[in-house]
């Protein structure tokens, strides 16, 4: 008995051994791969706009996202996000009694690097467009497009296409997305300055009901139906210039931007531009940034559904001001405060204001 107890014994030490190691190794490789990330946004929102009655409301975001390295060429990600169908938006207020609120889908991809400085993705994945300094003219930031895209940069010359669907019909016709940007970026004496052009056509948009796009349900985020049918009246096939310049002046950090864009299916209320200027850096406790832009954008300029979801309650036709002030209070927490002056409709139209208050934490 004693023999026998030893000898287990013996067993067990020697493959606790060679265990301990192995499951080292082996957790060591996974963290390697697999890597977890996330952010949390408290939100406070306050609405003025003519004609309405004031609008109070406290929203939420939560993003939790695992990305693997599968080997050294191919990556593989997904998001989850809170929020609703929406596809600018993943706030989800705080409203309903206290209701559980939804977890859904944002992004779920993979991404190939075949040789240095190109890559493919495919699935619901980031928008691969480059914006200057984060501008929101054709595409709201939450905005995640679904299919296929192709990223180059060889640190000066760059180009991003896409080839994504917007809306699957059974019996009928689909709406796609096809789109491409070429840029340049050049350095010198501290400046760096970046420079492009893209061209984006929505099909199967004209002369379709509004009904005819699930996330609509009959609107038309201002672009331009008819009056009998209430069917779009027209295509949108957007040319986009833009380009931005990024300098120090006394040691901080300025950027100046512009982005414009016509659509050149349409016969007016066809242009839309959105420049400003960026100062400062949230990099450390204690850093703050300031951004101001000026955005006008006519009725039919870009399809309006893609565009920013704040500026005039999201959409297209409207014009006016944007002020964001961010400080850094923590490592990985920040305060954002964010104000606009919008006049919602370019012609006989009305004041819309916003005040957004943000606190946001990164893990």
């Amino acid at each position: 008995m004693t023999n026998r107890w030893k000898t287990t014994t013996a067993v067990g030490l020697v493959s606790l051994t060679v265990a301990i190691p192995y499951g080292a190794s082996a957790a060591a490789v996974w963290a390697e791969r697999i890597k977890l990330k996330g952010d949390f946004r408290y939100r406070y929102e306050f609405i003025d706009e003519d004609g309405k009655d004031e609008r109070h409301r406290n929203r939420l975001r939560l993003r939790l996202g695992i990305h693997s390295k599968v080997n050294d060429t191919v990556d593989v990600g997904a998001v989850l996000a809170s929020g609703s169908e929406n596809p600018i938006s993943t706030n989800q207020t705080l409203d309903g009694q206290a209701s559980t609120k939804d977890i859904r889908l944002d992004q779920a991809y993979f991404a190939w690097k075949p040789i240095s400085g190109l890559m493919i993705k495919g699935g619901k994945l980031k928008n691969p467009f480059y914006v200057p300094v984060k501008s929101e003219l054709l595409w709201d930031a939450d905005l995640r497009p679904e299919g296929l895209a192709l990223q180059y940069d060889n640190n000066q010359v760059f180009a991003n296409a896409g080839f994504f669907h917007v809306e699957e019909r059974k019996e009928d016709d689909d709406s796609f997305l096809f789109g491409g940007q070429v840029g340049y970026k050049a350095k010198f004496n501290g400046t760096q300055v970046t420079a492009g052009v893209g061209y984006f056509d929505h099909t199967e948009i004209e002369n379709r009901p509004a009904t005819d796009f699930s996330f609509l349900n009959g609107k038309s985020f201002g672009n331009s139906l008819d009056a009998t049918t209430g069917n779009f009246i027209n295509d949108y096939n957007e040319l986009e210039l833009f380009g931005d310049v990024k300098f120090k002046i006394g040691g901080m950090p300025l950027a100046l931007f512009a982005d414009y864009v016509v659509n050149t299916a349409a016969d007016d209320n066809d242009t839309g531009y959105f420049a400003g200027f960026k100062v400062g850096k949230l990099n450390k406790p204690g850093s703050w940034d300031f951004r101001y832009n000026y955005h006008r954008v006519e009725s039919d300029a870009l399809f309006g559904v893609f565009a920013d979801s704040n500026f005039v309650g999201g959409g297209t036709d409207g014009k006016g001001h944007e002020l964001n002030f961010g400080y850094q209070i923590a490592k990985g927490w920040q305060f954002a405060l964010t104000y606009f002056l919008n006049d919602k409709g370019l012609d006989n139209g009305h004041d819309y204001e916003r005040v957004i208050l943000d606190l946001k934490f990164k893990f």
